[in-house]
């Protein structure tokens, strides 16, 4: 009887299941915590480098589709403080949305298997790399 109960309620799980507009599923190994670990560092000639940082910034993604910055902003890149960002991402155009005082930013990133880096759009070039945890 129990086993009867269980496989009605799986099948109940999955039938109920609807292709709903609002709802974005996610299923990628983007999902999670990343921690901020390396910043590039450039003198405006292109010949910048990652440098490794001591940094507790860390940002969430969401199955979602939605992304939370804790211990530092995505609204300025060359601030550091103890602000938080939040706001959306897409896979297809690997873009970060990140509403931010008056504005939504856009953020391009570019993910292997074991780094994410966020590309800035700046003057010179700007970029952090992060880690998951």
């Amino acid at each position: 009887m129990r086993n009867l109960i269980v496989i009605v309620i799986c099948f109940m799980v999955v039938t109920s299941c609807s292709d709903d507009d609002d709802t974005i599923n996610i299923s990628t190994d983007i999902v999670g915590k990343w921690l901020l670990v390396e910043q590039l560092v450039d003198p405006g000639d292109g010949s910048g480098t990652f440098q490794p940082v001591d940094s507790d910034f860390t940002l969430e993604f969401f199955n979602n589709g939605t992304i939370v910055s804790t211990n530092g902003s995505l609204c300025d890149v060359f601030t550091s403080s103890n602000d938080t960002s939040s706001g959306t991402f897409s896979l297809e155009n690997t873009t970060l949305n990140i509403g931010c005082e008056d504005d939504v930013i856009t953020i391009f990133f570019e993910k292997n298997e074991a780094e994410l880096i966020l590309n800035f759009i700046c003057i010179e070039a700007c970029a952090q790399k992060f880690r998951k945890l």
